[in-house]
Order: structure tokens, then sequence, then C-alpha cells
């Protein structure tokens, strides 16, 4: 959904029309013209809207800017096309595959706009559903250290690391190994853990420790201490109604996509035909994913 903030268009359409040339029309829609070429304010709106933080850092700057950018790839394209490079092969097929991702995108952005918004009920849920992020939110000092071990050692190593109940110990363990380590102190807010995470370090008392297996060996996150912050209901209200849009948006977007592949014929050739059952899992699965 695209969102801009009415104040900076305002400014923006001041900035636009004092720097555009004297031939601009008097509705102000053409803010530059080079070689009679046409540059209009919506195209600057565009890139704005796709660079939100440049307005924060620029101010009403910001439109010059990215007119000033525009200018510079108009006359890049000019010359391109004066030496014929819109018809060699390598422009054409880009060309045809940013059209499609752009029509993909815009079939993608309408189908995420018919998301139900979520209601106070709705919200309430959420919000009585995650205490870790707002009830009973906390920060979290995590102690995290990566050992190289082998596949085949990992579980015995993983299972003597939970057992231990306090930093000094889980540090003693890794040291006593001799196994290659590296180790780092964090301190995170509950929100900018991922969730799956957070549950398992919201359960855990200072000194315990989670331990996740990798392919190259394990990564011991120790929980040094917590903070308290919660976060009432009315304080969390917006940020949850964001979260749950968002993750609307996707809901839908996962679910028309997948009506369309069930309503399609995909058949894969070549090298990729024998993934075929398992291309159409993953791309199913990609397209669900946050």
């Amino acid at each position: 959904m695209r969102m801009f903030k009415l104040g900076c268009l305002s400014s923006l359409m001041v900035v636009l029309t004092a720097c555009g040339p004297d031939k601009a029309p008097a509705d102000g829609q053409v803010v530059a013209l080079v070689n009679e070429d046409e540059i209009s304010v919506h195209q600057v709106q565009a890139v704005l809207e796709r660079q939100p933080a440049l307005v924060g850092q620029l101010g009403q700057a910001a439109g010059e800017k990215v007119l000033q950018g525009l200018i510079e790839q108009e006359l890049a394209a000019q010359a391109a096309r004066a030496q014929k490079l819109d018809s060699t092969p390598k422009v054409l097929q880009a060309m045809a595959l940013a059209k499609r991702e752009i029509l993909a995108r815009e079939y993608q952005d309408r189908l995420a706009d018919k998301a139900v918004p979520p209601n106070t009920g709705d919200i309430d849920r959420y919000y009585d559903e995650h205490p870790e992020l707002f009830k009973d939110r906390r920060r979290y000092t995590i102690q995290e250290m990566a050992v190289k071990v082998s596949p085949a050692d990992a579980p015995a190593w993983r299972d003597r690391l939970k057992a231990t109940t306090s930093l000094a110990e889980a540090n003693e363990v890794v040291r006593a190994s001799g196994l290659p380590a590296t180790s780092r102190e964090m301190v995170e807010w509950a929100e900018n853990l991922p969730l799956a995470l957070l549950k398992q370090f919201s359960k855990l008392e200072p000194g315990h420790s989670l331990v996740l297996e990798r392919p190259d060996g394990l990564v011991i996150g120790t929980l040094v201490r917590t903070e308290a912050a919660s976060v009432n209901r009315r304080d969390a209200a917006q940020a949850i109604q964001s979260v749950m849009n968002n993750q609307r948006r996707r809901e839908a977007v996962a679910k028309g996509m997948e009506t369309l592949r069930q309503g399609a014929k995909i058949q894969l050739l070549g090298p990729y035909a024998k993934g075929a059952g398992a291309s159409a899992a993953g791309a199913s699965s990609a397209s669900s994913a946050p």
C-alpha cells in the first residue's frame, strides 16, 4: 500500500514548480524538458514514494535531488537510443523482464489491497496472545557464542550446553572443549528478536541457554539478564494493527497466487524438469513467507 505525506507533497510541488523551465505549462505537471523530452512531477513523486527516507533526510531538497537524477537518467537514455542500444538483445530482454515484474507487482498489490483490516477484537486477541511482546515485554542481554563442531558430535555438545545454569558454566564448557569458538554480547528489545526465538528466551531464567544446531556447529544464546518494559493495550494498538495488516496482505497475495497456480498449466523443461514437484512446493512456500 503506497503512502505519502501530504505536507511533503505540497512542499515538493512548490520546489519543482520553482525549478522548472520557462517552457513548462501553467499547470506545473512538467517540471523539466530534456532536449524536448518531458519529465513530469508524477515521475518525481513515484521515485520519492519508493524512497520515503529521502524526504526525511533532505526535506524540500529531496524533490530537486530526484529531479536532477531523472534528468541524468533521461540524458543517458536519449544517448542510448541514439546508439540503437534499445534494440540490442540484452536490453530487450531486460525490458521484458522489467515489464513482467512491474505487472506482477501491480497485480499482487491489488490482491493485497483486498485484505480486510483487523478490527478492535482482532487487535485485543493479538495483544493477549503475545504477552512476550507487550504485557511481559523485556529487553534481553544475550551472549551469543558460535562453536565449530562436527555434525556427528553436535547433539552431545548441545545437550551438555543446555544443561548449564550460568554464563560462567556455559563459557567453561566451551573453553574446556578446545573447540574453535567466537562470542559477542548483544542487547535486544523483544520486538527485535525473531518471534520463535523470543518465545523461547521469554521462558528462560538468566544463566540458561538456547542451543541451535547449524551445518558448521552450534550457536549458543545464553541469557545474561532482562529488563522489564511492558506496553499497555492502548500504546500497542497501532503497532499491532500494522503487523496484522502486513500479515493479512501477505496472506491475501499467497492465496491469490495459489489460485492462479492451481488454475494454470505449468510444465518445467530442460534441466529443471526433474525438480518440478519440489519447485512448485518451494514457490508456494516462498509466496507465503513473511
